[in-house]
């Protein structure tokens, strides 16, 4: 029973893992829009991304 609980932890983390490298790519997509024109103002960007980071429960 014991080992389940650790694949089930596990399979949590690289969960979170693949999530958190999901987030860096759509924010460094975004981020070579704005630098090729596309897209927001970079200040918008920046402020809705703080705005969204300032409040959470991390």
């Amino acid at each position: 029973m014991g080992a389940t609980a650790t694949v089930r932890k596990s399979d949590f983390i690289d969960a979170m893992e693949e999530n958190q490298k999901d987030v860096r790519k759509m924010a460094m997509d975004s981020y070579h829009d704005i630098e090729k024109g596309k897209g927001r103002d970079y200040k918008e960007f920046f402020a809705e991304l703080e705005s969204r980071y300032r409040n959470a429960n991390v």
